[in-house]
This record gives structure tokens, C-alpha cells and sequence, in this order.
């Protein structure tokens, strides 16, 4: 007998949201719509690959509220995200670009602002 693996629900921040957007912009600008398309269609199959696989990528030094942040590396992106085990959810905080300080990103207090805790049902993703 084996045991089904458990399924994370994927949500993304504000910030996650608007990383993903200036990239597949950048992208679009510097190399057409139809790689800035592919980019944003193979970063949510990522995403939804976290939801399985989401122990499997190392974590960093970073905590966030008690939260240890991992980071998957997506070229030319890295997703940086927490894992909420009370609630199976994989919060994503961050979709930054590899050339990009990450550690002084990921540690500026303003950076990742979760509303009210946690983001409410409007902003859920996957």
C-alpha cells in the first residue's frame, strides 16, 4: 500500500504577482509575446509542480514569521516561497529575477506584505 501524496493549495501574494508580471513584461519587450507567454505558462506548471514537490528544494536562511523560505530555482527567475503544513498551503512570496539581490529583497521588512495574515479567497491561484 502506498500513500497518496498530499496536494498544497498554491497562493500567491500581491508581490509574487506583480514579480511575475514585470518579468513576463521584460520578457515581452525584450523577446516578443510568445516567449513572455510561454514563460508565464511554464512558471504556473512550476508552481503546480510545488503543490506535490514542494520539500524537494532547499531552504534558505531566511525565516518569515517563524517560516522557514524555500527557494526553486526557474530561470531566469527564483521562486521563493513559505509551506503552511497546519493548512496545506504553499504561500508564494516572490517571483524575482536571478541578477536581482535576493537576500537584501527577501529580508527588507516592506517587502512581503500578507494582508489580515494570510491573502483572502479573491487572490487565490491554481
Amino acid at each position: 500500500m502506498h500513500e497518496e501524496m498530499q496536494e498544497y493549495k498554491i497562493i500567491l501574494t500581491w508581490e509574487a504577482i506583480y514579480d511575475v508580471t514585470d518579468i513576463a513584461d521584460y520578457i515581452e519587450e525584450e523577446f516578443g509575446q510568445q516567449r513572455a507567454d510561454r514563460f508565464q505558462s511554464d512558471l504556473k506548471e512550476q508552481m503546480q509542480n510545488l503543490s506535490q514537490f514542494s520539500t524537494a528544494f532547499p531552504r534558505t536562511q531566511i525565516l518569515y514569521r517563524g517560516y522557514s523560505i524555500h527557494k526553486r530555482s526557474f530561470p531566469p527567475s527564483i521562486i521563493f516561497y513559505i509551506i503552511m503544513e497546519q493548512t496545506k498551503e504553499i504561500h508564494i512570496l516572490r517571483v524575482l529575477r536571478h541578477e536581482r539581490d535576493w537576500e537584501i529583497s527577501c529580508c527588507k521588512d516592506q517587502l512581503i506584505h500578507i494582508q489580515n495574515k494570510y491573502l483572502g479567497a479573491d487572490q487565490r491561484f491554481f
